[in-house]
């Protein structure tokens, strides 16, 4: 199993981590990502499934995907 989270995972990590820095003013950046990145790892160990119907998966990849045509 790769050690690496999928885009829902980092996801939910933003969300954790934003909520962290809201509860826990004054904590560095690094830090509450490593908080949120931990708790998602223990939900997961714990059996919660972090998921978002597929068709926002596929959506969100096409769009990483895709090539800037900005001018």
């Amino acid at each position: 199993m790769s050690t690496r989270p999928g885009l829902v995972a980092e996801a939910a990590i933003d969300v954790l981590a934003a909520r962290l820095s809201y509860e826990i003013p004054g904590l560095e950046q690094d830090e509450i990502r490593r908080i949120a990145r931990a708790q998602a790892a223990v939900l997961t160990r714990d059996g919660f499934r972090i998921t978002a119907p597929a068709a926002v998966i596929a959506t969100t990849r096409r769009r990483l995907k895709a090539t800037r045509t900005t001018t």
